[in-house]
């Protein structure tokens, strides 16, 4: 939940600041699915907003999946990568993402065939094992100062 309500938090920040100069994801998606902005919104942010607002309706149930945090970030690492250059932490994720969520990508762009290189057969991988994965590519790739930047 709260890694879920931080992703949410921070693709809608990076997607406001990238709104005020023309380029924004989210703005991407709504046209990709010809949804309304408000709707992409209510969307993207509807577990988020079920976790601030629970008092509202304690009685109301979400059906959540974990890989939608999953999605949220990736979206707003990118969102971020239109801001300002990306950590190594950020990169790493990315690729991570890739190679976890194949079916999503262009099998044409060099980033793909990247992704499939530092994560071998990952798609194949239980979660926790992907996970495991991508904490000792960051801990190989991305030395701890590189981390905090």
């Amino acid at each position: 939940m709260a890694v879920h309500s931080l992703a949410a938090a921070s693709l809608n920040i990076f997607s406001d600041l990238a709104e005020h100069g023309g380029n924004s994801w989210r703005a991407h998606l709504g046209d990709d699915s010809k949804l309304s902005a408000r709707e992409v919104k209510r969307v993207l942010n509807r577990a988020w907003n079920f976790f601030k607002h629970a008092d509202r309706d304690p009685d109301k149930t979400l059906h959540f999946e974990e890989i939608d945090s999953e999605h949220l970030m990736f979206v707003a690492v990118l969102q971020c990568g239109e801001l300002q250059a990306t950590t190594c932490c950020m990169q790493a994720f990315q690729l991570w993402y890739i190679a976890a969520h194949p079916a999503h990508f262009p099998k044409s762009e060099p980033v793909f065939s990247e992704a499939m290189k530092l994560f071998p057969d990952f798609e194949t991988l239980s979660s926790a094992m992907k996970i495991r994965r991508g904490a000792a590519f960051l801990h190989e790739h991305c030395p701890p100062q590189a981390r905090a930047e």
